[in-house]
């Protein structure tokens, strides 16, 4: 018998001094996770959106021995908890991609948490009214076997992960972002009650590390 969508807990946090909260609902098998951390920045909307798409500058120093594209001497310029690496793909794919208006292209994530693991996000950038918004999202083994001839292996614990990003600028003359992040599992150990509340954790630090490194990005674009 399927069970209607059930909010388990909300709760807020300001690691960095951005507003977080963090909501779980269960459905069948199903746990989803939603949080959305927000932030005011100091600097124009590109230099923004440059602090936002640098994916394949965030990652672990400390994780270096496990990368498999990017050189171990190579030092990271954001600092990503789990992230040993991400790599950005540019390829001619719109033809197989056309669900996801406004692709830009593709990133695969290698990343360690208690283990290996690994997939690939399509980046998509739209402008509706006077916002930006830029999307990342796991993309299934099916269609990244459609898109590329010989891919990493893809080894995921969650079904869906999905990050949006909404960019606007504010009367006051600061640039305001909203991120939101998605991810949703049925693996049979993530669903557990007791390590809800380290996921959430998990969850919050990683949408305020995102946000973080836009405030990084800018004080870098100053000093220049």
């Amino acid at each position: 018998m399927k069970l209607s969508v059930i909010i388990l807990c909300l709760i807020t946090s300001n690691l960095y001094a951005y507003e977080s909260k963090v909501e779980v609902s269960r459905k069948g098998d199903f746990k989803t996770f939603k949080a959305i951390t927000s932030g005011e920045f100091e600097g124009s909307l590109e230099e923004v959106i440059e602090g936002i798409e640098n994916f394949d500058e965030k990652c672990n120093n400390e994780k270096r021995s496990k990368r498999k594209f990017i050189k171990w001497e190579t030092k990271c310029r954001f600092h990503n908890e789990n992230l040993v690496e991400a790599v950005k793909i540019f390829k001619p794919m719109e033809q197989k991609l056309k669900k996801y208006n406004g692709f830009q292209y593709l990133v695969w994530r290698n990343i360690y948490n208690s283990g290996k693991y690994s997939h690939y996000d399509v980046v998509t950038k739209n402008k509706i009214k006077e916002e930006v918004i830029i999307t990342h999202e796991m993309l299934s083994v099916k269609e990244v076997k459609n898109i590329i001839d010989k891919p990493e292996k893809i080894n995921s614990a969650f079904d869906n992960i999905r990050g949006t990003y909404k960019v606007s600028q504010m009367k006051n003359g600061k640039i305001k972002v909203d991120y939101i992040y998605e991810s949703k599992t049925d693996h049979w150990f993530l669903t557990k009650d007791f390590l809800e509340n380290k996921i959430k954790e998990n969850i919050i630090s990683g949408t305020q590390q995102a946000l973080k490194t836009i405030e990084l990005s800018l004080k870098e674009v100053r000093k220049q």
